[in-house]
């Protein structure tokens, strides 16, 4: 059985993101046992980060914050693989999932998450591939692959001329959601398996990371995992060839260039 954590981050409890994210789970469990546990945001105690940078500069356990934290993370640890669901407001991310990153940012330092995700967003228009794509920027730090992307446009009473309308925009919503679906499920029985940008990307963190002081929680993190060892390619051993190694370092280089 393949466990699955869905992060809810909408206001609101059953909207039409739950209405989506249940039709996932249903299409989910048509393809093998999948069980989805809901963790929603709007009930978790999850307090505005201080951006007092105590997590990153002296270790997590160190935050004046006393909240959910230490539990989801835990949550998120023990999940075979990530749902992360949250509507698009004005182009971006609610203020309840941007909480919920942000009191994780120590982790874009110290990446634990190797673990497959699928976003999910809905709007009432346009916006939701930017909002995702700044949510993929969040969790591919984290140490996710993003397997799966799903954007719904969804209206509160959608109106249609005739029921042959509203039956065709459903059948196309249900297609697209049963895609995406098939696409988190064949990660989630394939593993956790690194592309070759997030192989870039560590390369380039990797160098910025050598530069730590020595006895910051950065600098000890990386060292007791042995990612700045000679030979290093990634988080852990991907047996990738001499090609697709060697094509991460170059996009870490290109990558680098273009951040200055």
């Amino acid at each position: 059985m393949f466990k699955v954590l869905a992060i809810m981050g909408s206001p609101r409890k059953k909207g039409n993101t739950y209405r989506i994210t249940k039709m996932v789970e249903e299409s989910l469990k048509q393809y093998g046992d999948v069980e989805v546990e809901y963790l929603f945001l709007k009930d978790a105690n999850l307090q505005t980060c201080l951006g007092c940078r105590a997590c990153m500069d002296r270790g997590e356990e160190l935050c004046p914050l006393k909240d959910d934290r230490a539990s989801i993370e835990q949550k998120i640890l023990a999940a075979d693989g990530i749902i992360v669901a949250c509507p698009t407001y004005v182009g971006n991310v609610t203020g309840l999932t941007k909480d919920f990153i942000d009191r994780f940012a120590y982790v874009c330092h110290r990446p634990s998450f190797f673990k497959n995700a699928m976003m999910i967003t809905t709007s009432g228009g346009g916006g939701g591939n930017f909002m995702l794509l700044c949510l993929s920027i969040a969790l591919g730090t984290w140490g996710m692959e993003i397997a799966s992307k799903l954007s719904v446009v969804t209206h509160e009473q959608p109106t249609y001329n005739t029921p042959a309308e509203k039956e065709v925009h459903d059948r196309a919503v249900a297609k697209k959601v049963d895609f995406a679906a098939n696409k988190f499920y064949r990660s989630l029985q394939t593993g956790f398996r690194p592309n070759l940008m997030s192989m870039a990307r560590f390369q380039l963190t990797r160098q910025a990371h050598l530069k730590d002081i020595p006895g910051s929680p950065d600098y000890q993190y990386w060292k007791s995992k042995g990612w700045y060892e000679k030979g290093t390619y990634y988080f852990y051993d991907t047996h990738a060839g001499p090609i697709k190694k060697g094509m991460a370092l170059a996009g870490s280089r290109l990558l680098g260039l273009l951040a200055r």
